[in-house]
């Protein structure tokens, strides 16, 4: 009964009334999509201002990391050049002294300036070690080591010129930086005691020999200068001894044919 009541009073209904419903049906439903867009749109634009957001902490973050080490990196260059300074007048009195200077103690300083000079990080493990060629063995002998060697290694541990990465920088004259000395093919167990050591630098002192400095991560540029730089004042003092030696062989042989002719 409810059902014919209802089907005949939409068939008295005149067709506008139809088009009316729809029309309004119609805007109804534009309506609701317009307000879910809206509240899409805005959604999306909160995420987005919320990953942008991020996205500026993120480098506001590495910014301020970049600054550190960049602080970092100016206060250990300040470092080291306060004590290079001090190492070259040093190296100066000693040559305008008339006392025989102590050159293996000041050697041993400065290699030991090396392996803490290096460090940019607090914890980091540095060595460093002074290699100088033997007469004709073509072996480089650790004549100075820091505190990272072994005692016993100190003028006993030798390394191949012809067939070590120490050797190779000696032979060539070059500079050599190692990332990891297990992928290079000079590299041998018998040249460091502790395989946790595998960044090297190898920076050649003339003809004298060789300093290496040794890591347990890839040493950065800096390291390779401030060993480039002490090395230099190695090289001066070498050619002191060098020169101090052969006067004092010299005044030697003139002693000794003195005393054959008053003889």
């Amino acid at each position: 009964m409810t059902e014919t009541l209802i089907k005949e009073w939409f068939k008295r209904l005149p067709d506008w009334v139809f088009t009316l419903s729809s029309l309004i049906f119609l805007a109804l439903l534009i309506g609701i999509s317009i307000m879910v867009w809206i509240a899409v749109k805005r959604y999306a634009d909160a995420i987005g201002r919320e990953n942008r957001v991020i996205e500026l902490q993120d480098k506001l973050a590495n910014q301020k990391e970049e600054v550190m080490n960049q602080g970092n990196s100016t206060s250990q260059l300040q470092t080291v050049l306060m004590n290079a300074r001090h190492y070259v007048n040093s190296l100066n009195d000693m040559r305008e002294s008339t006392n025989t200077p102590n050159y293996p103690q000041f050697i041993q300083r400065i290699v030991e300036a090396i392996a803490s000079d290096v460090k940019s990080h607090g914890g980091e493990r540095h060595r460093c070690g002074l290699w100088l060629e033997t007469d004709n063995t073509g072996k480089l002998i650790l004549l100075y080591g820091s505190s990272g060697f072994p005692e016993h290694y100190i003028q006993h541990r030798t390394l191949d010129i012809h067939d070590s990465i120490a050797g190779r920088s000696f032979r060539k004259k070059q500079v050599i930086k190692v990332d990891n000395v297990l992928e290079d093919s000079d590299w041998s167990p018998s040249e460091t005691s502790n395989t946790t050591y595998k960044a090297l630098v190898c920076i050649p002192l003339g003809v004298w020999g060789v300093i290496t400095i040794d890591a347990r991560e890839p040493l950065d540029e800096n390291a390779q200068l401030i060993g480039e730089l002490y090395g230099s004042i190695l090289e001066g003092i070498m050619e002191d001894l060098f020169y101090l030696l052969n006067t004092q062989d010299v005044a030697e042989e003139n002693t000794e044919e003195n005393m054959e002719e008053v003889v």
